[in-house]
């Protein structure tokens, strides 16, 4: 059994959604709640919970993000401090209504698979600030903070495209991205990478392991720039390798783009360093 994410409790998680154990899951709304930083907004709160180095669940996380690292473009690569995200109740809802409806309609678990083709995938993306190079622990909520606002609210599609590096192609269409791969998250974090406070000579970033809801996924063989949802009877769009040619550069490494709010999930908050990079 899994044990609650809470620091020294030893109970059995009840809800996998939020890895809480059920004592833990009744007090997510009180003030009291156990959590390493509390990012409030008008409407509800987002915990964020450091996972202790020493513990199973961060070696686990540790290792898979490390092992995702294909590609060669850094030099020291390291995980500073991974915490786990609880979003408001009303954004965890959503996400598995729409996990379970897609789930009825695709049959996928009969299929050896997670429940609605569930996936664990990589989001980087620009960041004002940081909870890693900030003592207090504080973020800066700032409407312009890419992190900040998936931290408060989630996903948002009228947020894709926006972004401080000036990039406007979108290869599989208007849609939220994702990767199986760390390395390839990588290269769009760099608007947030930041000297760490800690030790001269690394930079750190942060990134996002998401749960994503991919369904039946449709594979184009060319780019898609005005796509706004896959073709009836898909729920998501998978880039392959080789496929999806711009400008003659076809896909490199897979990437999964999917159209709705609700159909992805931020469950870890990742940050690391490196000595060098060169994406």
């Amino acid at each position: 059994m899994v044990r609650c994410l809470i620091v020294r409790c030893n109970n059995n998680v009840e809800c996998e959604d939020f890895n809480l154990c059920t004592i833990h899951l009744k007090e997510l709304s009180s003030v009291n709640f156990p959590s390493t930083i509390k990012i409030k907004t008008s409407n509800d709160t987002t915990h964020l919970i450091e996972i202790p180095r020493k513990s199973t669940e961060f070696s686990n996380v540790e290792q898979k993000f490390l092992a995702d690292w294909v590609k060669q473009n850094t030099q020291g690569l390291r995980v500073e401090a991974i915490y786990s995200i609880i979003l408001p109740k009303s954004i965890v809802n959503n996400y598995k209504s729409y996990r379970s409806n897609v789930e009825s309609r695709g049959k996928f678990k009969s299929r050896g698979l997670e429940e609605g083709n569930e996936r664990i995938l990589y989001h980087g993306t620009d960041h004002d600030c940081a909870i890693i190079y900030d003592a207090l622990g504080k973020l800066c909520k700032s409407t312009n903070c890419a992190g900040c606002g998936i931290l408060m609210n989630s996903f948002k599609l009228d947020k894709v495209g926006i972004n401080k590096q000036g990039r406007t192609f979108q290869r599989l269409g208007q849609g939220i991205y994702f990767t199986p791969y760390s390395s390839k998250a990588h290269f769009y974090g760099h608007g947030g990478a930041k000297p760490l406070p800690t030790e001269v000579g690394r930079t750190c970033r942060m990134m996002f392991m998401t749960k994503v809801v991919l369904g039946n996924t449709w594979q184009p063989d060319r780019v898609s720039q005005n796509c706004r949802s896959p073709p009836s009877g898909h729920d998501s769009t998978w880039g392959r390798v080789g496929y999806c040619p711009h400008g003659g550069a076809v896909l490199n490494y897979e990437e999964y783009a999917v159209y709705r709010n609700d159909a992805c999930l931020p469950s870890k908050y990742i940050a690391y360093s490196y000595t060098s990079t060169n994406e």
